[in-house]
């Protein structure tokens, strides 16, 4: 009867023991997509805030992007946290709303190397939230869906890499076409007024030797 209880006791622990770390790996795996939402709402507010205060094309173009392709994934997610029974964060982390508020206070070339340094860090931490999930998740279907996104992710951070390399390297590029205009007017004033200084100095010598002829003419007559 000892023995009979022993190995039911033992049963149960190994049971137990069992279910708390099915329960320690389910909630990875939610971890995992809460951090994944946060991530991706980080990524729509900022970038809507460079269509807002950027006037830099290259930055525009990266931030609509980016709004297009997470709002795409974070729907995806959505969809999947709802069939796993689990409740997705409604707002940023710390860090990330910390980001967003020293973006609030820049402008101009300042506010466009910060955006973009920060698209280049957050697409780092996705990069590797989502390659961990990928490799070491345990839910299926989870583990599948960031296998599935982690392509474009990487695909975000070189061209993050690269639009930063860009912006960072550009300096007065909103003004530059205007500049060159400026001084294609000020090169066709100049040709006028040279045209026009040419054109005097003909009529000029014209005049002059007209008035040469005129006065030989006369002389002769007079003679």
């Amino acid at each position: 009867m000892k023995k009979m209880f022993g190995f039911y006791a033992a049963l149960m622990a190994m049971t137990l023991v069992s279910f708390v770390f099915a329960m320690q790996v389910a909630k990875q795996d939610s971890e995992f997509m809460m951090k994944a939402a946060q991530s991706d709402m980080a990524e729509i507010m900022t970038s809507n805030l460079a269509l807002q205060k950027s006037q830099n094309a290259e930055v525009r173009r990266f931030a609509q992007m980016m709004i297009d392709e997470h709002t795409r994934t974070s729907g995806e997610l959505k969809t999947l946290a709802a069939g796993k029974n689990v409740t997705l964060p409604a707002d940023v982390d710390n860090k990330q709303r910390s980001m967003m508020n020293k973006l609030t206070e820049l402008s101009g070339e300042r506010f466009d190397n910060e955006y973009m340094k920060g698209q280049v860090k957050m697409h780092e931490a996705a990069v590797k939230l989502f390659q961990r999930e990928a490799d070491r998740g345990t839910d299926a279907d989870v583990k599948g869906w960031a296998a599935k996104t982690l392509p474009g992710l990487q695909s975000h951070l070189t061209m993050a890499r690269t639009s930063a390399n860009t912006v960072k390297n550009t300096r007065g590029g909103g003004n530059s076409g205007g500049g060159g205009e400026t001084m294609d007017g000020m090169n066709m004033n100049s040709n006028n007024r040279n045209t026009n200084t040419n054109s005097n100095n003909r009529n000029n010598n014209s005049n002059r030797g007209g008035n040469r002829n005129a006065n030989s003419s006369g002389n002769m007559n007079h003679e």
